[in-house]
């Protein structure tokens, strides 16, 4: 399952658009995740909820609204790195 889940988050992270329903492709995932990680996705959606909940106009960013899709974007991509760490260790304790 958490590699299913590093392949499509990879391909989120990797394509050149990131549509916010992209993240429902990934949360049936989040249960098989430990704390820190489902911790890490439930912080980035409510990041990319509040975005778009307050600033749903990307051609006009405002400092604030660039700060919040930094923000989810740098969770996104250490969630990958944490859950491909866990991976790897994973597979070389067999």
């Amino acid at each position: 399952m958490r590699t299913i889940f590093l392949i499509l988050l990879g391909s989120i992270l990797m394509s050149k658009t990131f549509s916010p329903q992209y993240l429902i492709w990934v949360a049936p995932f989040v249960s098989f995740l430990s704390n820190l990680e489902a911790g890490l996705f439930v912080s980035a959606s409510f990041l990319t909820w509040f975005y778009f909940r307050y600033w749903n106009d990307v051609i006009a960013l405002s400092p604030m609204a660039t700060s919040i899709l930094i923000a989810r974007n740098v969770l996104l991509v250490v969630l990958l790195l944490v859950s491909t760490i866990k991976l790897v260790r994973k597979i070389m304790l067999k």
